[in-house]
């Protein structure tokens, strides 16, 4: 595996020699941090900006995910609260009675 932090700007197709403008993957433009709410010039070889956007998706994914899971456990334990319901017994019990599960196929009885 190339490490990373050792042959940054260095080409792995070209014998990791120094990204320049004559290869084809070579870019220049600019780009923006959101954290820090700045954007700033590169230069890097095109399969490095595609790792980059990749992994920012990827975070962002991860992140929103993680937000509606805690936004939806909000919501119902303060729906389960609003109707009474902090016994995880008598919980299950309600829940069972409203979606009409079997007798024979309750967890809780």
């Amino acid at each position: 595996m190339i490490n990373k932090q050792v042959n940054k700007g260095k080409c792995p197709f070209r014998g990791l020699e120094e990204c320049s403008n004559e290869c084809a993957f070579f870019r220049r433009g600019v780009r923006f941090n959101e954290k820090k709410q700045e954007s700033y010039a590169f230069e890097d070889c095109v399969f490095n900006l595609i790792a980059d956007n990749l992994e920012a998706m990827h975070q962002r994914t991860f992140a929103m995910q993680r937000e509606v899971g805690e936004t939806k456990n909000v919501m119902a334990f303060k729906i389960l609260s609003d109707l009474g319901m902090v016994n995880p017994e008598e919980a299950g019990r309600r829940a069972a009675a409203i979606i009409n599960i079997p007798d024979d196929k309750k967890l809780i009885k």
